[in-house]
């Protein structure tokens, strides 16, 4: 609780520092430059995907893991220990 009203204060003064101005500072090719081309968005990002079969494929490979790792444990406890 000591530390809230330092840091506090500390927030509040950063809140008051003075930026550069950035106006000015562009080259003439960045103003000159034209606007990017925007591209829809379901073009971008694809197909979507379907999530029945993505669940049936993430099922598969749990229960591949699950049956991997239950062999894994039986033969941990079926090893001999010297």
């Amino acid at each position: 609780m000591k530390r809230l009203p330092v840091l506090v204060l500390i927030l509040t003064l950063a809140g008051c520092t003075n930026f550069p101005e950035l106006e000015g500072s562009e080259s003439r090719a960045v103003k000159t430059a034209p606007f990017p081309k925007l591209l829809p968005l379901p073009n971008v990002l694809g197909a979507p995907a379907d999530p029945v079969s993505e669940a049936s494929a993430v099922e598969q490979d749990l229960t591949a893991r699950s049956e991997a790792l239950a062999k894994k444990a039986e033969a941990l406890q079926n090893a001999q220990v010297n």
